[in-house]
Order: structure tokens, then sequence, then C-alpha cells
């Protein structure tokens, strides 16, 4: 039966997913890009709209960035279908992730990368209103310079 409750996990799932080992770009993970942009444009936080395929500031949005971007918004409607939910209960979707770019630290398996800290939230706002927010916090780094 389809049901509200299974956007709670979508929430969880998208963010996780997006930010995981399995969003690899050419030679470096989503995050090690995102990363390398922030620090050269000192642009520490990228907002999604999922929903409407829009995201922001202009300058993090290399090519690599958008492609990606572009391709898990497209999947977000099958997670959706697939959890037990239908995106006729989803008003609103949201990404940030916000690196803070004045902490780093070096990477325990490579001493000469530095990493640093960051926050993913992911907000979904169904059509009663109600909303399903999670957030993911680690530390990332990029595979190359």
């Amino acid at each position: 039966m389809i049901s509200h409750k299974p956007l709670k996990s979508v929430s969880h799932n998208f963010g996780h997913s997006f930010i995981s080992l399995m969003n690899y770009i050419n030679d470096d993970y989503f995050m090690g890009h995102l990363l390398k942009q922030a620090r050269k444009t000192n642009c520490s936080k990228l907002t999604v709209d999922i929903l409407k395929n829009l995201a922001e500031p202009t300058e993090l949005l290399t090519d690599p960035i958008k492609s990606s971007i572009e391709h898990w918004n497209k999947w977000f409607p099958t997670l959706v279908e697939s959890s037990g939910s239908t995106m006729d209960y989803v008003n609103s979707a949201t990404m940030t992730i916000e690196f803070d770019l004045k902490q780093t630290r070096p990477h325990l398996g490579n001493r000469d990368c530095l990493e640093s800290p960051f926050i993913c939230e992911i907000v979904i706002i169904d059509d009663k209103g109600k909303e399903y927010k999670r957030k993911h916090e680690d530390w990332w780094y990029p595979e190359t310079k």
C-alpha cells in the first residue's frame, strides 16, 4: 500500500547515496569535486532543488558537478516509488551540502590530502506539509589535486 511513511527513509537514502562512494565522476568522487570547487571559489554551500533540478550557487556548478546532480535528481522519483510512496505526496525536496572550509585535517590514509568536515541535509515536504529531514555529517577530501 502506498504511504507517506517511506518518505522518511527516502530522505535518508537519497542523501546517503548522493554523498557516498557510489557517486564517482571521471577521476574523483562527487564530494571531492565539490570540495575542490568550494575551496577554489570560497563558496562553501551547495543548495539543490531536487524536483526542479536546480542548483546554486553557479560558482560551484562545474560540468561534472552539474551532470551528477542531474543524474541523481532524475533517480529521485524512482527511489520514492520503489520505497512504497508516490511523487504525488512530495511537494518539495531539497538538499544542501555545506563544507566548513576553515577546518581541515590530514586524511588518515594519505597525509598529503587535507579533508574538511561537511553536513548534507535533505528535506522533503509532503502534500500535508509534514517535513522529513535527514542530516549526514562527515569529513571529505579530494582524491585528485
